[in-house]
């Protein structure tokens, strides 16, 4: 949602006139730093930051922060939050945590859902177009239907008007449920409508929103695409690393039975592939991609020496061209910087900070003298180190004593690495063993300036820059890059010709990488937010933070086994299996703060209450004891008998465990058991057997995800016993 400041029918603002940075709102001290719970930072911060709309959204109360996009006060975009009521909600249970794996959860009495509303509903508010541009969903499997579709061509289920927050088009969309755990659902930058945020910048705030509020742990589905190419595997080809992963975002839960080693083994066996080796698989096969390969070569004026080095400069190549380039019939002069920084920002080398702007790919709102002095505070800041090594959190502390704007700050270290400023160096590097971006100054006259392009030249004043005339336009590189996606990464085109193991080996990878979408970061909610990025992990803010976790009794728990006992008796060996492996392990614990001087009594207080306020069915929950505090009085002083950190088990009564609402994955007791070794629902499309009703993948059953699903199936065991009994 997109206001003009001189728009009149923009609503004014009724409490206060507050507008927030696009660019920095979540950073520490902007607006509040939160160090309790999840379940009560959000409070507070709808309390104290946000306004409440007079609006709701299909019943549901909404929150708005204005957020300006840029020093003109030309524009804003609205973050809107909606809190949904479990209790009131068309989808009480959430199919992002059952894909994700976490269906073991109780379900959230609440979830708070963080959107940026599409571009088609203007500065309407949400809730005057609820209902209308939603379109329709399957009630199944929640999928966004066109508004002429009456039946899910998958499920073959009756289609239903779609809520507001189906929307597929909404820039941002984000959910994070009451007890910190959430879901990163959509980002659509500009590719998809955005016109003053990159999905670059709208996933920054995102993770700063999250790191401000205390979330613990948030999941997403990586499905971005660029013009029609899966980016998870051309990104994990090129860096290592999904998208994702330049916010921390790592492997969460793999499909079809892929393990976290698995998927790291299938991104080093692509990318890490010699491209000798390569363009020898290709000689008779395809001459095309052994003359791209040459000509990148030839383009980049050094050895690229694997795959993932061509994908690699072959995209930071397309990023540097101009839009306007014509492919054959210009000459383009680019620069390159293999220490190139991902989020965006491009180096020229320069004597000073004014090249930043010139060479930048992103818009800059800072002047050249702002600029000019951030980047000679930052290189002060390296002088006085004593390391030789400095990491970048400890840079930006040390040049915001005299920088305040920490935008500038962050544009400035982006654009800085093997750059020339004054008489020295800057470098920057990630420290192989902690991960972390660092930097470190040398002077220009101690060796020679190792930029990675062809050729480097100096100019009267001294200034380095490494440059190219570049024969390819941006038009030609991209299509490039789409056809060694397609015949390298994608489908290996010689091992259609069988032969070697190898061969056949890149094409398992690749889909290996494909099939593992569902990403999760863990922001260590349970931890202060400046203690959360340490080593140590250990809060100095006095208070004392301990990790509660509830014990249900065995009786409570007897009704849940019936349905085990039932599938034990059954005799059918796949059920069994699939009733042991699915066994639910314990939800996660809860968060409890109190003063260091907190009794007993005040603890146990403390965490019923938690409980109660969190969870759907402890809403009546008492709690009567502390297992690692027997035989302690509730007057008793907490300390000397527990610590800060320690994780304790609690016990009580009042659980509904008979409540449908009792786990986010749902109350079906269904089974899981796949030929690929899957026992849990991964948000992959399944199919039941007839005979003995456990579910599997359709495509280990042999099914394409393009055919539809048959009404009758058997499964390999059930096919079997069935064969031998007609014998």
């Amino acid at each position: 949602m997109f206001k003009t400041m001189d728009n009149p029918v923009s609503r004014k603002r009724k409490r206060n006139d507050r507008v927030f940075s696009f660019h920095t709102f979540g950073d520490p001290g902007c607006p509040c730093d939160y160090d309790g719970p999840f379940r009560d930072n959000i409070r507070a911060f709808l309390h104290n930051t946000a306004e409440r709309e007079l609006y709701d959204v299909e019943g549901r109360p909404a929150w708005s922060i204005a957020l300006q996009v840029d020093d003109s006060h030309s524009a804003q975009i609205s973050l809107v939050i909606v809190e949904e009521d479990i209790q009131n909600s068309r989808h009480p249970h959430c199919d992002h945590c059952r894909c994700i794996g976490w269906s073991h959860h109780f379900v959230s009495n609440r979830r708070y859902h963080f959107i940026i509303p599409a571009p088609e509903i203007g500065d309407r508010p949400l809730g005057a177009v609820a209902g209308v541009t939603s379109g329709k969903i399957c009630p199944n499997c929640h999928d966004p239907l066109p508004l002429s579709a009456f039946i899910c061509s998958t499920c073959n289920v009756d289609a239903v008007q779609g809520s507001i927050l189906d929307l597929q088009s909404h820039l941002l969309h984000g959910v994070l449920h009451c007890n910190g755990f959430g879901h990163l659902l959509r980002v659509n930058g500009r590719e998809k409508g955005s016109r003053l945020a990159s999905g670059r910048e709208i996933v920054d705030l995102w993770d700063r929103l999250c790191a401000m509020l205390r979330a613990r742990k948030v999941s997403v589905e990586d499905l971005v695409k660029k013009r029609n190419l899966d980016y998870r595997l051309l990104h994990c080809v090129a860096y290592g690393e999904s998208w994702f992963g330049r916010w921390g975002y790592k492997f969460g839960h793999g499909s079809f039975g892929i393990t976290q080693q698995m998927y790291a083994k299938a991104i080093e066996a692509i990318r890490g592939m010699p491209l000798n080796v390569m363009t020898q698989h290709f000689e008779g096969v395809d001459q095309d991609v052994i003359s791209i390969v040459s000509m990148y070569q030839r383009i980049s004026g050094q050895v690229l020496q694997t795959v993932g080095d061509l994908v690699r400069f072959m995209m930071e190549l397309k990023a540097r061209l101009p839009l306007n380039t014509a492919a054959n019939t210009s000459f383009a002069r680019v620069s390159f910087n293999r220490d190139h920084d991902r989020k965006g920002a491009t180096s020229h080398g320069g004597s000073n900070a004014s090249n930043i702007t010139s060479c930048s790919d992103m818009p800059c709102r800072w002047s050249v003298k702002r600029l000019e002095l951030a980047t000679q505070v930052i290189v002060e800041a390296l002088k006085n180190c004593e390391k030789k090594w400095m990491p970048r959190q400890d840079v930006r502390d040390a040049a915001r004593v005299y920088i305040g704007d920490t935008g500038l700050l962050d544009f400035v270290l982006k654009s800085l690495g093997n750059r020339v400023v004054g008489g020295h160096v800057v470098r920057r590097a990630v420290n192989p063993i902690t991960k972390v971006l660092e930097y470190s100054l040398e002077d220009v006259n101690c060796g020679a300036i190792p930029v990675n392009g062809p050729s480097i030249r100096s100019d009267s004043k001294g200034t380095f820059e490494s440059s190219t005339l570049c024969e390819v336009g941006r038009a030609e590189v991209l299509r490039d890059i789409a056809y060694i996606y397609k015949h390298v990464l994608e489908c290996y085109k010689p091992a259609r010709r069988g032969g070697k193991n190898v061969l056949s080996a890149i094409p398992t990878a690749a889909r290996i990488i494909l099939d593992t979408k569902q990403m999760m970061k863990d922001y260590k909610g349970e931890f202060t937010r400046k203690c959360a990025n340490t080593e140590l992990a250990m809060d100095d803010d006095g208070m004392l933070r301990v990790m509660c976790k509830v014990q249900i009794n065995e009786d409570e728990l007897q009704l849940d086994n019936v349905l085990d006992v039932l599938l034990l008796n059954s005799g059918s060996s796949a059920s069994t299996a699939g009733t042991t492996s699915n066994k639910k392990p314990n939800p996660p614990a809860e968060l409890i703060v109190l003063p260091p001087h907190a009794s007993v009594g005040e603890l146990k207080r403390e965490a019923e209450r938690a409980f109660r306020d969190t969870y759907y069915i402890m809403r009546d929950f008492k709690l009567e004891s502390v297992t690692s505090l027997q035989g302690v009085d509730d007057d008793d002083l907490l300390f000397g008998n527990i610590d800060s950190g320690w994780d304790i088990d609690v016990q009580g009564s009042g659980i509904d465990v008979s409540s449908e609402l009792r786990y986010e994955g749902g109350s079906d007791n269904w089974v899981v058991d796949c030929s690929c070794g899957t026992k849990d629902d991964d948000g992959e499309r399944m199919i039941a057997c007839d005979v003995c009703e456990v579910w599997q993948h359709t495509r280990c059953g042999n099914i394409a995800d393009s055919d539809a699903i048959p009404q009758r199936f058997l499964c390999g065991n059930c096919s079997i016993g069935l064969f031998k009994a007609m014998l």
